[in-house]
């Protein structure tokens, strides 16, 4: 292949979205550095986008969070994007830098769909509008993302200001050398023939979502943490008997969680010690926040609540102005969600498999050397 073919293989960020950044499955086993696992916010998004392109399940994707970016993609893709409810805008290079010249211009374009692997010709721009249901979104690219590992992993952590960062205007996103050859020969996989360069080339078919129901109200299944007997009766039945309100501070670090702050003056002092994702921390301000992927690997704070495994999807939903809940269960409920959900992601899973293909298929994919630990 040729340089100019090899550089063509790009996208390019015209755009950024709210906040926009690569993500894989992080970086397990890295607490002994004071490093959390980050990596993307719901993983089974991630591996389902990744799927639906005939990837392996961690191959890097671009997470967006919100109102989503503008990409020129320079070469032809097969792309899936799953999670909230985007109207994503297609146009190619030269209607969109006829737009983007006149201000008045109507949002003429191609609405491209979500939850299914699409074909999109090089030249086309393509324009994450903000979601109408849910708040993330993971776009996978056949072939995945060429970005160098640093500690085992090709994602952003941002909190840590490791990997790759958030997304800019300019940025050039580098797919594998033959990420075009390698779109056509996923995409003759779903339809059975090389799609034409159209403005429709995705299956009539598409995977369900697995958004929040009745979002932006979140129903939180959660334990009692190690410092829930420390609250008073009233302080668990305000915990408990309140629908809160996720604040505009919220971030890949947690959830900041409004309503009518607990009482704490009882609560004990406590040494740091080890929290996870889901750790529902009550700071003295009597309001909880829950940790996410980029939380600290230690906390002094109170840990009165943690949220189930099985909903670490919705917290991934959870946008500025969602509604929580949250409701008490046991270990044996917790344990038969936590079940539920591998049946039914592996059933997916399964299913996408079938349609799309599978990442043994004797593809090699080259991605650049892992980098050693940044200075």
């Amino acid at each position: 292949m040729s340089r100019e073919q090899a550089v063509a293989s790009l996208i390019e960020v015209i755009k950024p979205g709210l906040l926009d950044s690569a993500q894989d499955l992080g970086r397990p086993g890295q607490a002994v550095m004071a490093l959390s696992r980050g990596g993307a916010m719901d993983r089974d998004a991630m591996a389902l986008a990744n799927a639906l392109v005939g990837n392996a399940i961690d191959e890097a994707v671009l997470e967006m969070t919100g109102p989503g970016p503008e990409l020129r993609f320079h070469c032809d893709a097969w792309i899936a994007c799953v999670g909230a409810h985007h109207r994503i805008i297609r146009r190619d290079s030269k209607a969109s830098a006829k737009a983007n010249a006149n201000a008045n211009a109507s949002d003429r374009g191609v609405t491209v769909p979500t939850h299914r692997p699409v074909f999109v010709a090089a030249g086309s721009v393509l324009r994450w509008q903000a979601p109408e249901l849910g708040w993330r979104s993971w776009l996978a690219v056949a072939g995945g993302l060429s970005l160098p590992q640093v500690l085992g992993s090709r994602s952003a952590h941002l909190a840590a200001n490791l990997g790759p960062g958030r997304l800019v205007a300019g940025d050039r996103l580098a797919l594998v050398d033959d990420a075009e050859s390698l779109a056509r020969r996923r995409a003759e996989k779903v339809f059975g023939t090389t799609p034409a360069l159209s403005r429709r080339a995705w299956p009539a078919w598409l995977i369900a979502d697995t958004l929040p129901r009745g979002w932006p109200i979140i129903e939180l299944p959660v334990l009692a943490g190690r410092h829930f007997s420390a609250l008073s009766t009233l302080a668990r039945d305000a915990l408990l008997g309140q629908t809160w309100t996720v604040g505009p501070q919220s971030n890949r670090q947690g959830l900041r969680l409004h309503g009518q702050p607990l009482d704490t003056r009882e609560m004990p002092q406590l040494a740091s010690e080890p929290v996870s994702v889901g750790t529902v921390q009550l700071p003295p301000a009597g309001e909880p926040v829950i940790l996410l992927a980029e939380h600290q690997t230690t906390g002094g704070y109170p840990r009165v609540l943690e949220v189930a495994s099985a909903a670490a999807p919705l917290l991934a939903q959870a946008g500025a102005g969602c509604r929580v809940r949250l409701h008490l269960i046991g270990l044996e409920e917790a344990d038969r969600l936590a079940q539920q959900q591998v049946r039914e992601f592996n059933l997916r899973l399964r299913a996408v498999r079938q349609a799309c293909g599978d990442p043994s298929d004797p593809v090699q994919v080259n991605h650049p050397p892992e980098q050693g630990r940044p200075q």
